[in-house]
């Protein structure tokens, strides 16, 4: 059986490009997703913009039909009035007609605040529909770049994966590969560590004087004792 350090190396070189490009694949969709979700929220909040306006004019019609019936009925009130010689049915029915006008006082107000409102949530609106536009164009862009580069990157996937295959030493044991595979995910596709001057040169932490001279040896398998990486010399 060879070296298994000299081994691991050979297959690092490419791990830590096929690290890279499947991070790549997974991030595209995610950012993909991200901006969507953005997308989608913004969308709602127009939504729900437009059905306030809509909630703000059918207030404003049943308001108006509200005022148009107490009109009618301060009319109906003022002629009975000028017709009823009796001052208790007079003043009774100018006791309604204050309350009425006071009613319609109250919403003619309340109509124009909802007026008001509808002026600036159109203007809201406006502004929502054209920044969601101009969004959605830069996002159809992205989605066409996302792809494009997926595409690259899954060439390149199988590429490095095919690679890695024919590198991958058939001595090396399975424990090995296993720790290997284990660190490149623990810590980003950097499985192995150069140890010079004593030092790990990933974690730039001392190595004990004996797994130096164990290393050495280069029949063993040493990680760093505080990043764990696979240890090897140049």
């Amino acid at each position: 059986m060879g070296n298994p350090v000299q081994a691991l190396r050979a297959l690092q070189e490419i791990d830590k490009d096929l690290f890279r490009v499947n991070n790549e694949l997974k991030r595209l969709p995610e950012e993909r997703a991200r901006r969507k979700a953005q997308l989608d929220r913004a969308q709602a909040v127009l939504e729900e913009k437009r059905a306030g306006l809509r909630d703000h004019q059918v207030r404003i019609k049943e308001l108006e039909d509200t005022v148009a019936t107490q009109r009618q009925r301060i009319n109906k009130l003022d002629k009975e009035s000028q017709s009823n010689r009796d001052m208790t049915v007079v003043e009774a029915c100018r006791y309604e007609i204050r309350g009425l006008k006071r009613q319609i006082d109250e919403a003619e107000r309340e109509e124009l605040g909802y007026m008001e409102a509808i002026e600036r949530t159109k203007f809201e609106v406006e502004e929502i529909e054209k920044r969601l536009a101009q969004e959605l164009e830069i996002f159809e862009q992205f989605c066409q770049n996302v792809e494009n580069e997926m595409g690259v990157a899954k060439g390149r996937q199988e590429e490095l994966t095919a690679k890695r295959a024919e590198r991958l030493d058939a001595d090396l044991d399975r424990g090995t590969l296993e720790l290997y595979e284990r660190l490149l995910v623990a810590r980003d596709g950097e499985a192995l560590a150069l140890l010079e001057g004593g030092v790990c040169q990933s974690c730039f932490m001392q190595v004990p004087p004996n797994l130096v001279v164990r290393l050495a040896r280069g029949n063993s398998i040493i990680q760093c004792s505080s990043c764990d990486r696979i240890m090897y010399l140049s």
